[in-house]
């Protein structure tokens, strides 16, 4: 069985930001599951109602080792193109979103761009330690 070709322009990464969505003049405070500089899919416990524009606030956690806990506010405009309730079966009702950024205020689409290559570079850095301790693990059971 062959692999599925990724259809994604631009690779997004598998993390939980605090967003926070103005729509109807409610705010709606949703968590990431994955995000983009395109889009992102979210958990918000009320639901969004497809094709609506969407003023949205990410919070992006500072970057780099020795930096304090700083978060910055990412403004954008996005549209919602798909609203999903959980299964009945699960405890909380959780609505799952997928959002399209439309356009960022200021510097914002580079400063998610620069925190997503940060992640992924971390995740390729954790990975190749992981290989290297996995193969020398490998060594010693093996008695080389």
């Amino acid at each position: 069985m062959g692999r599925i070709k990724e259809r994604r322009r631009r690779q997004r990464i598998d993390v939980a930001m605090p967003i926070e969505i103005v729509y109807n003049k409610e705010k709606i405070f949703a968590r990431t599951k994955n995000i983009s500089v395109l889009g992102a899919y979210l958990w918000a416990e009320k639901e969004v109602p497809r094709d609506v524009i969407l003023d949205i606030r990410i919070k992006v956690p500072e970057k780099g080792p020795g930096q304090t806990r700083k978060i910055r506010k990412i403004g954008c405009v996005g549209v919602a193109f798909r609203c999903q309730a959980t299964a009945a079966t699960e405890p909380d009702k959780r609505y799952g979103i997928g959002i399209f950024f439309r356009s960022f205020l200021k510097e914002g689409e580079k400063d998610l761009a620069d925190y997503i290559d940060y992640i992924l570079l971390q995740e390729k850095k954790t990975g190749k330690i992981f290989m290297r301790k996995r193969k020398q693990r490998k060594r010693i059971y093996r008695g080389r």
